[in-house]
């Protein structure tokens, strides 16, 4: 495995795009130390990662990688547990320990994950008129990312039910979404601790359970004709429900979270730019408060891409994080007082 790892270094090293190589970790058990993914590349990035299961195996790769490539991203959600110990592996210190050419960024698997999801959902509905608003949703699995999705799509309209066989933790998480939803939305969220044979109710199916299959050939007899199902990759189908689902032609997705990748990346290099530690917060000139973009500033301080030597004026500060309500016209006055 690690020679097949420095063979696609070197092969993602020939690119002229920035080059990203990530450590993921999922809590779904494995027997391997780690595994490789997918090259996947962009117009403005090429990157591939490993998902990794113990500090060891983080250590070698991180030293393997480090200096060859532009970033390095560690997912610092602490999912494994160790094998021998009963402790979690911290794999977030373990590369940070060893990285000390690449630059280093943190993210969460987990997130990306759900923010993937829901941008899925939201694509397939773009074209009905009420979107999310009034479906009925059920997710299989109520862990972290489970719950996660159903939060997000109760705000968006949708009626979720939470499947979990452990009742105390089930009401748990019900509560709470009821409880920090939004007031104005009427959607909420009720559990479930047992599957009936019939979900044919549902519009959306969503399985985010940890590898174990649930849905049974009788259930897809019961969906609707215009139900979609997606699985997050961890098999919510039993082999003959699935060739079934086939054969009905029904939507079924496997949740691909390279978008969720793409756009992070993109938010890593914006927000490096925006908050660059390099340049100056702010400088008094001529008569003018100068202030970098980003930075909490007091009134009628102007805000600027650079204080040192301004090329955009982006306005002036209303002293509570807002820009002022100020005309084209006296912009187009600041802008030449302050480049003068």
């Amino acid at each position: 495995m690690y020679k097949e790892l420095i063979k696609r270094i070197k092969y993602i090293k020939k690119s002229k795009k920035k080059k990203v190589f990530y450590f993921g970790n999922t809590a779904k058990k494995e027997n391997n130390n780690f595994y490789l993914t997918n090259i996947q590349e962009n117009n403005k990035f090429i990157y591939f990662g490993a998902i990794i299961f113990n500090n060891q195996s983080a250590q070698k790769i991180a030293k393997l990688v480090d200096g060859k490539v532009d970033l390095v991203l560690v997912d610092i959600e602490k999912k494994v547990f160790s094998k021998k110990k009963p402790e979690l592996i911290n794999i977030e210190r373990s590369i940070k320990d060893e990285i000390k050419k690449s630059k280093i960024f943190t993210y969460k698997g987990n997130d990306l994950t759900v923010q993937a999801c829901e941008t899925l959902i939201n694509y397939i509905l773009i074209k009905d008129p009420r979107g999310i608003g009034g479906k009925k949703i059920l997710i299989l699995g109520s862990g972290n990312i489970g719950f996660k999705i159903a939060l997000k799509l109760v705000e968006s309209g949708g009626s979720v039910f939470l499947y979990r066989r452990n009742k105390m933790v089930l009401r748990n998480l019900v509560n709470t979404i009821n409880y920090i939803r939004p007031k104005a939305t009427i959607a909420k969220s009720q559990g479930l601790t047992k599957l009936n044979k019939n979900l044919g109710n549902f519009d959306i199916i969503i399985g985010a359970t940890n590898g174990r299959s649930l849905i049974k050939p009788f259930h897809v007899e019961s969906f609707k004709k215009n139900i979609f199902i997606i699985d997050i990759g961890k098999g919510i189908f039993e082999k003959k429900a699935l060739l079934k689902a086939v054969s009905k032609k029904i939507d079924l997705y496997r949740l691909d979270i390279t978008p969720a990748y793409d756009g992070y990346l993109e938010n890593i290099y914006s927000t490096e730019k925006i908050n660059n530690f390099n340049l100056e917060k702010s400088k008094n000139f001529k008569k003018f408060n100068l202030v970098k973009r980003g930075i909490l500033s007091p009134e009628n301080s102007i805000i600027v891409d650079n204080v040192n030597y301004p090329k955009k004026i982006y306005g002036i500060s209303n002293g509570y994080g807002g820009f002022k309500q100020i005309n084209r016209y006296k912009i187009k006055i600041l802008k030449k007082k302050v480049k003068d």
